[in-house]
């Protein structure tokens, strides 16, 4: 017989461990967002209201890959501990099983004036006139599987995507679907073949005409719809947005709001803020923005904010445009070994590989010559470098230049480097698509030297060719577009309704599409970003976006575990004891001035032997803050080729000789993000090292680095 006591100590036993272990599976990152269990992507109606922070996210509560795609929901006071609730949206199938609905990503708003209809009495005050509920509703994209007929009558296609709303009376607990959806049915008539890919609306109230506005995204078309509304429930189309910019992939998830200019409130400029899917700076997923003007019907972008990817920057010179495709590489003065010698320039469209798309001209480079079996190098004659940048047209399987490998029986790059000094300076590989993008290399700190580049393609595996076209210098780069994070997994950003323009607040999904479906973690899949706020800041005459993480998250920091000051740090690495747990997570930040050394940072999740590190750092001659997670620890969780995971992620950075650089860098369990002082060069990036990568370690290379200050704090758990 088991006695009461007995039974009494089993159940808090198990309870303590269950206490024990909430939160603290291996990369649960404990300052991020992330659901107790299952798969989680896009935020969704973010919108704060009465002191809480609202976060909908798009979520299975079915498995831990994409699927049933239901509206999680959990609220915060202060962005940093939340609580979760239950489901708000839940996907829909009838007896048989066929999906009827799936809840895709949207936005909220709380109708303060009811012009909805929606609220409903909630009591009297003292003179007894009724008090009313304020509705908040959910606008969101109904994704209809299954053919069907609603009970309201409406003729659903299979596939369809329309755009649908919600409500709620008690503040978000309990929602109850509009009657009369979707209240967007289909796209306009000229579009009606994209009934499938009409999604992801963005509302927000637009006072100086008192009307509700909504911007949703035709995603193959690279369109933004704009419409406006009395009540939320009847729209119009207003206007129309683009293509701009990055252009290829689909877009996703858009916002559009306004921010003040350098923190001046009679200066107002709007932004568009918008995923690209594939079509990232890195490979498969990214994010762009846009800054312009609104009117109430109109976005209208900036001139400075539209790059022509037809044109080049003024003043800039044409190193090789390959349009002479009757000549060999050797005739025109490069240098090809393996499968490429003799041969020379293609027509792009002659090309046997899908449809080659974004070339200038007639002409490419190609390693796509008898498929993706050739092998080889393609040299190009030296030159001197007296411009600024080097800009260039790129497209092909991501494979890239691992210094570790390269050379090596494990080389498998498909790459278009930069030579200075027998070194690789810069190195590009492909995005995973046959779209040619514009990409550009700092080299302001190799002037005057002699360069030259080198194609270079080892590989025989899937995708393993790269096309190559419009190589040019000029003193400007030639961008393809803003992105607003420069690493590969920031991604469907959405900002906060409810907030004035000094505390737009944005988060985003820490994952991207190419490998989320498959990082190693359990029971649940994929975090969101640490909560940023939003500014736009004139830098070098241009209005940028910049971010910075929201003040709030300072209330985890512990006091500081390390902090000096080296006049002169020298060459190689040096130790910083950052005490377990908090070596791996931290606020770390470094400020620092160039000295002899080329380049400086930190060496995070070390282990005894260097296998596994995460290297964060600034490359003073090639102008660029990095990350570099080739060794940051597993990656075998993806199985196929090519591999999107690995890889060295840059944001352009150009300062002096004399400037004082701040990084600021969030290390999780998962992940690490990095913000340069004045929030305009923003990588975030996931990694998954093992336990026992735990070193710490500063480094500068090639010299010295001047006035180097780091101050660690650890980051507590938001979680206990």
């Amino acid at each position: 017989m088991v006695s009461l006591t007995t039974c009494v100590f089993v159940v808090l036993l198990g309870f303590s461990r269950l206490v024990h272990s909430y939160y603290t599976e291996e990369y649960r990152p404990q300052f991020h967002f992330t659901p107790e269990q299952n798969w989680m992507n896009d935020p969704n109606g973010l919108v704060y209201y009465n002191g809480q922070y609202h976060l909908f996210y798009q979520y299975n509560p079915n498995g831990t890959t994409w699927g049933f795609m239901s509206w999680g929901h959990a609220v915060s006071t202060d962005l940093v501990h939340w609580k979760h609730l239950p489901i708000a949206l839940e996907c829909e199938s009838d007896s048989n099983g066929n999906v009827l609905q799936m809840f895709f990503s949207g936005s909220a708003v709380v109708d303060v004036n009811n012009t909805t209809g929606f609220a409903v009495p909630v009591g009297k005050d003292r003179r007894g006139h009724v008090i009313y509920s304020t509705p908040m509703v959910a606008i969101y994209t109904s994704n209809y599987p299954t053919a069907h007929t609603q009970s309201n009558g409406v003729v659903i296609r299979e596939g369809q995507q329309s755009q649908s709303i919600a409500f709620s009376n008690d503040d978000g607990l309990t929602w109850t679907q509009y009657e009369g959806n979707p209240v967007i049915e289909s796209p306009p008539a000229q579009y009606a073949d994209q009934y499938q890919q009409f999604r992801d609306p963005f509302v927000f109230w637009y006072a100086p005409t008192s009307k509700w506005i909504m911007v949703a995204s035709l995603a193959m078309e690279h369109i933004l719809l704009i419409y406006s509304s009395d009540n939320l429930k009847n729209w119009t189309l207003q206007s129309q947005f683009g293509p701009e910019n990055a252009r290829f992939g689909q877009w996703e998830c858009p916002s559009l709001f306004p921010l003040y200019v350098d923190g001046n409130t009679k200066t107002q400029k709007w932004v568009v803020l918008l995923g690209i899917n594939p079509g990232g700076i890195i490979t498969a997923s990214g994010t762009q923005y846009i800054v312009g003007s609104f009117n109430g019907t109109t976005f209208v972008p900036d001139p400075s904010d539209v790059y022509d990817p037809t044109q080049i920057p003024a003043g800039s010179a044409v190193f090789q445009d390959f349009e002479s495709i009757s000549s060999s590489f050797e005739e025109l003065g490069w240098n090809a070994t393996g499968d490429f010698s003799g041969l020379g320039p293609q027509n792009a469209s002659t090309v046997q590989v899908w449809n080659i798309m974004g070339y200038l001209g007639t002409g490419v480079l190609t390693t796509y010559l008898f498929g993706d079996i050739a092998t080889g190098t393609i040299t190009s004659p030296t030159f001197t470098i007296t411009k600024q940048y080097i800009s260039f047209l790129i497209a092909g399987g991501y494979y890239p230049y691992n210094p570790a490998t390269a050379g090596t029986p494990n080389d498998n790059q498909v790459s278009f480097s930069l030579v200075i000094g027998g070194q690789i300076v810069h190195s590009q590989t492909g995005t995973d698509t046959e779209d040619l993008v514009w990409r550009n290399w700092n080299v302001a700190g190799w002037m005057g030297q002699q360069a030259y580049f080198v194609v270079t393609d080892v590989n025989t595996g899937p995708f393993a060719h790269l096309h190559v076209d419009e190589i040019i210098f000029s003193d400007s780069p030639k961008d393809e577009a803003n992105w607003f994070d420069f690493g590969p997994d920031l991604y469907a950003a959405a900002t906060y309704n409810g907030l004035d323009n000094n505390h737009r607040t944005v988060i985003g999904w820490m994952n991207n599409w190419g490998y989320g479906q498959n990082i190693p973690t359990s029971p649940w899949r994929s975090a969101m970003s640490v909560p940023r706020t939003l500014a736009l800041k004139t830098i070098n005459n241009k209005v940028r976006l910049v971010q910075q993480p929201v003040s709030s998250l300072s209330s985890l920091y512990t006091s500081p575990l390390y902090s000096h000051q080296f006049s002169s740090l020298r060459a190689g690495e040096t130790a910083i004891n950052v005490p377990a747990p908090y070596n791996a997570r931290m606020k770390f930040t470094v400020q620092f001035t160039r000295g002899s050394g080329t380049q400086v940072g930190v060496i995070l999740r070390s282990n005894t032997t260097d296998t596994q590190e995460t290297v964060v750092g600034y490359d003073f001659l090639g102008q660029n803050v990095f990350v570099d997670r080739f060794k940051s620890g597993d990656n075998s969780f993806v199985d196929w080729q090519p591999n999107p995971y690995p890889g060295r992620f840059i944001a352009t950075l150009p300062t002096k000789s004399t400037d004082c650089i701040t990084l600021n860098i969030f290390l999780d369990w998962s992940s690490v993000e990095v913000f340069d002082g004045q929030g305009q060069a923003v990588i975030t990036s996931q990694i998954f090292p093992l336990d026992d990568s735990a070193q710490v370690k500063l480094f500068s290379v090639g010299g010295t680095t001047k006035s180097v200050t780091v101050s660690v704090n650890g980051i507590k758990s938001a979680w206990t």
